[in-house]
C-alpha cells in the first residue's frame, strides 16, 4: 500500500504537472508496447492468420464505452482493425466533446454527457447482432499475446463455459501475469445470492480456470451477458457488481496466457474526478444488496 506522503505526493503532481506529466507518460507508455511487440514477436506469437480473421468478423462484434479520451478510443478501434480488419465495432460515448470516428463497421452512440459506464454498455450491448462481443475499456489495446479467434474456437469446443477474460500488462507497471491475476483468484463470491455453477477454481484445461470474478475484459457469448447486463444506476462500480449479479447465471473463465496492454494515464485531472466519482454507486450497491437480503 502507497504511503499518505506518496499519495500526497501524487495528487500533488497531477494538479499541478499533469499538462507535462501526461505526454511523458504517454511515450513511456508507447515505447513499452512497442518492446513487448517486439518481445512476443521474438518469442514466436504471430498475429492472426486469415482464417482467425473471418472467424472474429463473421461472430464477434466489439463493444466498449467511451469518455474524456478521445485518442485512446480511437487508438483502441485502429488495434482491433489492425489485428481484424472489418470486424464489427460499437462504441458508447458520453463525453463533453463527442468521439470524432468513423470507420469500415464502426457505430458510435452519443449520449449525454457523463451518463455512466453502466449506462453505455447496455446500450451498445443493444446493438450486438452477432452470436459473440469482447467487452473491452477504452484505455486498452490488442496485442499479439492474445488470439481472439482461439479463445473462440475454445468456447465452441466448451459450452459449459459463457465467458472468457484476459488479463493484462499495464503502462508504467511491471507486475507480471500470474501477480495480476493472484488477487482474482481470491473473489469466490460466496457471498452472491446463487452458487458457481462450477466452483472457483476449477480448471477447464491448462489454460482456463472459472474465476468467480474476472478481469473486466473479455470475449463472451452475447445472448448469455443479456441475461445478465449492466445496471444502469451504477456509473463506476460496475466489475464487482457485474460478476455478483452473474453468479449461478454466467460461467466465467480467465485465459492464463492471454495479455491486453492497459494504457491508462494517470495524469488527466478531469478525467480523473469523473472517475473518482463513486459514494454514489456504493451507497446504492449497499443499499441494493440490504434490500436483497432482507426480502431472501
Amino acid at each position: 500500500m502507497a504511503s499518505p506522503f506518496a499519495h500526497k505526493a501524487l495528487v500533488f503532481s497531477q494538479r499541478h504537472f499533469s499538462a507535462l506529466l501526461r505526454p511523458v507518460q504517454s511515450c513511456v507508455a508507447a515505447a513499452q508496447c512497442c518492446l513487448l511487440d517486439l518481445w512476443w514477436a521474438i518469442k514466436g506469437y504471430r498475429k492472426p492468420s486469415d482464417e482467425d480473421v473471418r472467424l472474429v468478423s463473421d461472430n464477434v462484434t466489439f463493444i466498449f464505452k467511451s469518455f474524456e479520451r478521445q485518442k485512446q478510443a480511437k487508438a483502441l478501434y485502429r488495434s482491433i482493425q489492425k489485428y481484424y480488419p472489418g470486424t464489427r465495432v460499437v462504441i458508447a460515448d458520453d463525453s463533453s466533446k463527442p468521439l470524432d470516428l468513423t470507420g469500415d463497421g464502426l457505430t458510435v452512440i452519443q449520449m449525454p454527457f457523463n451518463s455512466g459506464l453502466s449506462k453505455g454498455l447496455n446500450m451498445a450491448l443493444e446493438k450486438v447482432e452477432t452470436p459473440f462481443l469482447v467487452r473491452m475499456d477504452d484505455d486498452e489495446l490488442l496485442t499479439r499475446h492474445i488470439n481472439i479467434a482461439n479463445e473462440f474456437r475454445f468456447m465452441e469446443n466448451h459450452r459449459e463455459v459463457d465467458l472468457v477474460a484476459f488479463p493484462c500488462v499495464s503502462a508504467m507497471k511491471s507486475l507480471s501475469v500470474n501477480s495480476y491475476l493472484k488477487t482474482f483468484f481470491s473473489y469466490t463470491m460466496k457471498e452472491a445470492p446463487l452458487p458457481l455453477i462450477i466452483p472457483h477454481g476449477t480448471y477447464i484445461d491448462q489454460r482456463h480456470v472459472v474465476l468467480g470474478k474476472v478481469p473486466n475484459r473479455f470475449l463472451a457469448r452475447t445472448e448469455m451477458i443479456k441475461k445478465v447486463g449492466w445496471d444502469d444506476n451504477i456509473r463506476m462500480l460496475d466489475h464487482y457488481d457485474f460478476y455478483f449479479r452473474a453468479a449461478g447465471v454466467l460461467v466465467s473463465a480467465v485465459a492464463l496466457d492471454c495479455i491486453v496492454f492497459h494504457n491508462h494515464n494517470f495524469f488527466r485531472p478531469n478525467y480523473n474526478k469523473y472517475r473518482s466519482d463513486w459514494k454514489g454507486d456504493r451507497f446504492y450497491i449497499h443499499k441494493t444488496r440490504l434490500r436483497k437480503v432482507s426480502n431472501g
